[in-house]
């Protein structure tokens, strides 16, 4: 998301509130726990937007950071949302002050710390503890003495509340930045790059963390000429390929597309998969995804040599087993890709039906990947899907839980409607769904990716990933939806032969 003052405008209220209430959700918050949260941040709504905006959004970014740190996210996420509620205390003469900022503003405006310390304590006290320090970084820190806490906490958990209110200075400050300082009587919005540069000046004792969350893409840098390659050397990186660009439906160039998109996936930020940041399970690292993303090539590879030698379209779940198999090359670990391989055979056989060198509507090759990649198979193609998936449980130790046979079915497409009817799980009438009712999550995302405002790849690929979650209910699987990013990722790369999509 966007911050503060120049981009406030691109951001409604409405729509920090949507995505306030989409994070309580996705940290699994009770509906008691809500409750207390949304009674809170109702009294400084009622008192000040402005300040209550600031709130959200500082609680969001303190989120990302925690995650990116291996912080508590719940905890940094409450503290950035609370850490201003003193301010409900604080006159609105002083409170929205625009000019004329005296010493006597100040001191009263440094009142709102031991406000939100003292509205907190005894209902969020490790939060309330975190918010006690967000002003003790800076030259003027405040408060001057710091209560003793009614808890007793442990080295380690005194540790932790000083990193975390460290984070929450960083979040707080970021977001401020972005607003004209007319207290100061400044009255400029700040370009990124000055706000970079205080940033690094403002934290001297965490230069490298601020480096690292710009690097990331946590805190947006604008954008600097040098991240961009010259035009003309990118067109010479398609210049002396062995293959034509324009012809971008030959096996090797859509199997080279289907490896980087299932490498790319788990790279995103993404709240219960894993990421760069984080490994969500032993069973589920990051090089396994990468590993077994590679090995993926060569059964697609096959698959669309297959499909350009004849428009067949039965046997070609064979490749999915193949896919899943392959997948297991050179990597321990758990059950991964099978979703990816799933959305991905109908979808690039949709591509390849009748081919004739140029990508299609989009629209049309999702029509086709279900009207006819799917409904023009046979039993076979359902005993390879099958098998299959009995792999890909194995790759977990799933030894237990059956794979649906569903004999009456005759095609794949017949298979996914059966077990959509028989499913009970919310991930499971997502997941089958997606097929029988032509990829609508897949394209949401794509959409989301190719119309974009965000620069950078990754913060395009949160933002589809968000969007699928508003799409189904609150309790589907992080998986899934994963699995939809990596198959839009696909499209947007096969869609667009020549886009620069990682920036």
């Amino acid at each position: 998301m966007k911050y503060g003052g120049k981009m406030e405008a691109t951001i409604a209220l409405p729509d920090l509130e949507k995505e306030f209430e989409e994070t309580m959700d996705e940290l699994r918050f009770s509906e008691d726990l809500k409750m207390s949260v949304r009674n809170f941040l109702g009294i400084l709504r009622q008192k000040s937007e402005f300040t209550y905006a600031h709130s959200l959004r500082v609680g969001f970014l303190a989120r990302k950071i925690a995650r990116f740190m291996h912080l508590p996210e719940n905890a940094l996420f409450l503290a950035g949302i609370f850490h201003d509620l003193g301010k409900s205390q604080i006159p609105l003469s002083t409170l929205h002050k625009t000019a004329g900022w005296t010493s006597e503003d100040a001191k009263i405006m440094e009142s709102h710390v031991m406000d939100s310390y003292r509205i907190l304590r005894d209902k969020f006290d490790f939060s309330a503890a975190v918010v006690l320090l967000h002003h003790q970084f800076q030259p003027n820190a405040y408060p001057l003495e710091l209560p003793v806490s009614s808890q007793k906490y442990s080295k380690a958990e005194q540790v932790l509340i000083e990193e975390c209110g460290r984070v929450l200075a960083i979040a707080d400050v970021y977001d401020a930045m972005h607003r004209k300082n007319n207290k100061l009587e400044e009255g400029e919005f700040l370009t990124e790059e000055q706000i970079r540069e205080k940033m690094l000046e403002f934290n001297e004792d965490r230069v490298e963390l601020i480096e690292q969350l710009y690097n990331v893409g946590i805190l947006e840098r604008g954008i600097i000429p040098t991240d961009n390659p010259d035009e003309q050397l990118y067109e010479k990186a398609w210049q002396y390929l062995p293959l034509n660009i324009s012809n971008s439906r030959v096996p090797r160039e859509t199997a080279r597309l289907v490896t980087l998109a299932a490498a790319l996936e788990p790279l995103a930020d993404k709240a219960g998969c894993t990421t760069r940041f984080t490994d969500v399970s032993r069973h589920l690292k990051l090089e396994y995804f990468v590993t077994g993303a590679i090995n993926l090539g060569n059964a697609f590879e096959d698959l669309v040599s297959r499909l350009n030698g004849s428009p067949c379209i039965q046997g070609i779940y064979s490749h999915a087993l193949q896919a899943q198999r392959e997948s297991l090359k050179n990597r321990s670990g758990g059950r991964i890709n099978q979703g990816i391989i799933e959305l991905l055979v109908p979808i690039v056989a949709g591509q390849h039906l009748f081919y004739s060198g140029e990508p299609k509507d989009l629209s049309i090759i999702l029509a086709r990947a279900k009207n006819i990649a799917l409904k023009s198979t046979g039993r076979g193609d359902v005993d390879s899907l099958i098998a299959m998936k009995r792999f890909a449980h194995g790759l977990c130790r799933y030894n237990e839980r059956p794979v649906p046979e569903h004999p009456e079915a005759k095609n794949v497409f017949e298979y996914y409607s059966m077990d959509l009817a028989s499913s009970t799980s919310v991930t499971g009438i997502a997941h089958n769904g997606e097929f029988v009712n032509g990829f609508p999550t897949v394209k949401l995302m794509y959409d989301t990716i190719m119309n974009s405002s965000k620069r950078l790849f990754m913060r395009k690929v949160e933002e589809a990933f968000q969007h699928g979650l508003k799409m189904h209910d609150k309790g589907v699987g992080r998986g899934f939806l994963a699995d939809c990013v990596a198959a839009a990722i696909y499209l947007c790369l096969s869609q667009n032969p020549k886009i620069q999509l990682v920036v």
